[in-house]
């Protein structure tokens, strides 16, 4: 019985990752260059977002370096042990990791991960998902979406339509 268990763990962490493949990093390279656009959340605020991807560390690491109504930040995307991550030094001042969930179609997911951020939604306010969404018919455009969460069930999606310029 112990061994069934066992074997349908392994099964089970085996299929959430099925739908990774590491071409999804090779992918997210496409996106280097700057982007801009106008940033709505569902709290009706809204501000302007500039993204500024770039390849760094021998083309190991993509940065994205985000300007969203002049607050600076910072994420890291790495394709490691298996999995795609992305890291995020927010304005928050805290530090979500994200595990690439899903690609389907163009359509990235990741997940925060909240052990590996040391982050817990009894106490933190943090980006618990981004959603970036790749047009198939033209690469100079992507949806970008993130949903931030905290204590008592506060939730706060944003998106914008981005444009490389």
């Amino acid at each position: 019985m112990k061994n069934f268990i066992i074997l349908l763990s392994l099964i089970f962490a085996f299929n959430l990752n099925a739908n990774i493949d590491p071409n999804d990093f090779e992918t997210l390279k496409q996106l280097e260059g700057k982007w801009v656009g106008t940033l709505e959340r569902t709290d009706d605020s809204s501000d302007s977002l500039i993204l500024e991807f770039s390849i760094s560390s021998n083309g190991s690491a993509i940065l994205e370096e985000s300007n969203t109504g002049g607050i600076e930040m910072l994420s890291i995307f790495n394709y490691q042990n298996d999995e795609l991550l992305l890291t995020h030094y927010c304005g928050l001042q805290n530090k979500p990791v994200s595990k690439l969930k899903s690609n389907e179609n163009g359509k990235l997911i990741f997940k925060t991960d909240d052990d590996m951020s040391g982050l817990s939604l009894k106490k933190d306010t943090y980006v618990t998902s981004w959603e970036i969404d790749l047009f198939p018919d033209d690469e100079n455009k992507i949806i970008y979406n993130y949903t931030v969460s905290g204590p008592d069930g506060v939730t706060t999606t944003a998106s914008a339509e981005m444009t490389r310029i």
